[in-house]
């Protein structure tokens, strides 16, 4: 996570049989908190082992997203890697479509649109917004909304269909992505609320041989690199193992952290990062009502947190600022 100049790499635990449910914070402990600069396959290697060290305890295998230097420190420390289903699912789509002549000329139509009747009467049915860089983990809610365009198309006035008459041309290739969109939230749906199984394998393999490959070449395309990532994920299986395969809590951990965290990102990390290991752990309501406050506040020194932020966090470039404004 890209805080200011510096990066932050937690380390989370979380049980490694699946629970019967998608991971909830209740179910995550932070294990480590590393801060640098920039990250490299053997250091992010070395912050992994060493919070593993602190457990006293080896993972029976590790999830994150496909970052190269992520996978390599998984490789560098000989772990079982499990790659994230959705990031993955989007990485086969990004593949397929990214440079699509079809799903190019889609999106800019429906920018140029935007852009062009922003604040004007139409402006109340323009599609929703995207972040770019998040484009193929966020599909469904533009292809939904073209859907619905088209399907209400008849009944909107004559502004409106002047507006977004770009839209009919592109009726099949909506249909299309809306048939892609339904297999992958089929698989994640899946593997997220039952968990990576041989069982759960078969069934989304069998669903993408039922739907996306009997399709066109741009969605066999995508359906055949789903069926080879099954099939890889089901070699690190054993027999009746059921393991997670979704690192959607890191998401919302980094949702958290942002929002405690200072807007001035000349802050960098600070020590407030000590409050994710403290929100995760009492997330449960039954574990919360039982967090005494006043015990933690006269049990923890200011001296302790101080001394944790030296050994741990970067130099915080606004105090820095401060102390060198003063020598004026």
């Amino acid at each position: 996570m890209m805080i200011g100049s510096e990066k932050l790499l937690p380390v989370l635990a979380v049980p490694a049989e699946h629970q019967g449910h998608p991971l909830q914070l209740n179910d995550v402990k932070v294990v480590g908190v590393n801060v640098r600069s920039g990250w490299t396959a053997k250091t992010a290697s070395e912050a992994l082992d060493g919070s593993i060290e602190a457990v006293g305890k080896k993972p029976s295998y590790i999830i994150s997203d496909n970052d190269s230097k992520m996978r390599k420190a998984v490789g560098l420390s000989n772990y079982t890697w499990h790659r994230d289903i959705s990031h993955t699912l989007a990485m086969f789509m990004e593949r397929v479509y990214k440079d699509d002549a079809d799903f190019v000329d889609f999106n800019k139509k429906m920018a140029t649109c935007k852009q062009q009747h922003c604040m004007r009467e139409a402006a109340y049915l323009q599609s929703p917004s995207q972040r770019t860089k998040a484009r193929f983990m966020n599909l469904s809610e533009c292809v939904r909304w073209a859907d619905k365009m088209l399907r209400i198309f008849h009944k909107l006035g004559r502004r409106e269909q002047e507006v977004f008459s770009f839209l009919r041309p592109y009726a099949s290739f909506v249909d299309e992505m809306k048939e892609m969109v339904s297999c992958i939230q089929f698989i994640e749906t899946r593997m997220k609320h039952n968990g990576l199984s041989k069982n759960t394998i078969a069934e989304c393999r069998r669903h993408v041989c039922a739907t996306v490959m009997c399709g066109n070449d741009r969605m066999r395309r995508v359906g055949q690199q789903i069926l080879d990532y099954l099939a890889k994920e089901k070699l690190l299986l054993k027999d009746n193992e059921t393991v997670n395969n979704s690192s959607d809590i890191i998401e919302s951990t980094f949702g958290i952290f942002k929002y405690k965290q200072s807007p001035n990102k000349l802050n960098g990390v600070t020590a407030r990062v000590l409050h994710l290991p403290v929100i995760l752990a009492y997330a449960g309501e039954s574990a919360s009502k039982n967090y005494n406050v006043k015990e933690r506040l006269c049990r923890t020194k200011i001296m302790d947190i101080n001394l944790w932020r030296d050994e741990n966090l970067m130099e915080n470039l606004v105090a820095k600022r401060i102390q060198t404004l003063k020598t004026a």
